[in-house]
């Protein structure tokens, strides 16, 4: 037995086991192990013959196997990108702001402010209701965002228009049913109440 360093820096071994037969022909196995890191290599000759066969033959027979066992690499994760546990819909603690209808969140602190103070500018209860349809075709809004834009209509048959047309686009609608309070005319909150159920 020889060990022996070869080029690649991997240490080898040669393993030579030879023997006579019983008719005094030689039988043998020559092998050689290389092995280093994750890489084993290993080649086999073996020599001999027949015993059933009456005459002498020569086997040869080689094995050559090599395995390679790599160290598994950490891969990455890939993550999608998504909002942040928290947002802010300038609402305070607000539930429906982390919740989404139709794919889509309720507006933003930033946004919610300045559709509010666009709404509140306007003295026009008229202008101002036209206005709340149309930030309602492109937003949607949480249920405290919802209470405090029917807040800005007095006449109650106008907050009622308005709060159909936002009724689709409340992100949270169960948790605006206590907005039938707002309406004076138990027939306004009836009906908003039927309204917000069918959400």
């Amino acid at each position: 037995m020889d060990i022996q360093t070869d080029a690649h820096d991997m240490p080898s071994t040669r393993v030579r086991v030879t023997g006579m037969g019983p008719e005094g022909e030689q039988h043998g196995v020559d092998m050689n192990v290389q092995a280093g890191g994750a890489h084993v290599g290993v080649e086999m000759k073996v020599t001999g013959d027949a015993a059933h066969s009456g005459r002498e033959e020569k086997h040869e027979r080689r094995e050559r196997r090599r395995e390679r066992h790599e160290e598994q690499q950490a891969m990455p994760v890939r993550t999608f990108a998504s909002e942040p546990a928290f947002r802010d819909c300038g609402t305070g603690e607000d539930p429906g702001c982390i919740m989404k209808r139709d794919g889509q969140f309720a507006m933003d602190a930033e946004t919610f402010r300045g559709v509010l103070q666009s709404l509140k500018n306007t003295s026009n209860e008229i202008i101002r209701e036209e206005m709340a349809e149309k930030m309602f075709r492109r937003n949607y809004l949480t249920a405290k965002q919802f209470g405090r834009v029917l807040d800005l209509f007095p006449n109650e048959i106008t907050r009622f228009d308005v709060a159909k047309k936002a009724a689709p686009h409340v992100v949270n609608p169960q948790h605006a049913l206590g907005f039938a309070s707002k309406w004076d005319n138990s027939l306004y909150g009836d009906d908003y109440i039927e309204l917000m159920t069918a959400q």
